[in-house]
């Protein structure tokens, strides 16, 4: 698992970066006794990975429109 800094500048961002933290907090934690805590694990790995799309998705999206952004300026001069 990799951990990544991010700014993040949007309520969006921040939201999902918490979500993130928590349930990434909560799967070391169930990871102390696995044998237990299998199906737990196993949805919360699916929560991680939807959550980390979803973030990936977004910056992608935001960066898209922020170069579109400035990039047509050049068009009109």
């Amino acid at each position: 698992m990799s951990t990544v800094t991010v700014h993040m500048s949007s309520e969006y961002e921040h939201n999902v970066g918490q979500l993130l933290s928590e349930k990434r907090a909560a799967m070391e934690v169930l990871k102390q006794n696995p044998d237990k805590n299998k199906d737990k694990i196993a949805q919360l790995a699916l929560e991680i990975e939807s959550l980390e799309s979803m973030f990936e998705n977004y910056n992608l999206g935001m960066n898209v429109f922020r170069r579109a952004q400035g990039g047509r300026h050049g068009l009109r001069e």
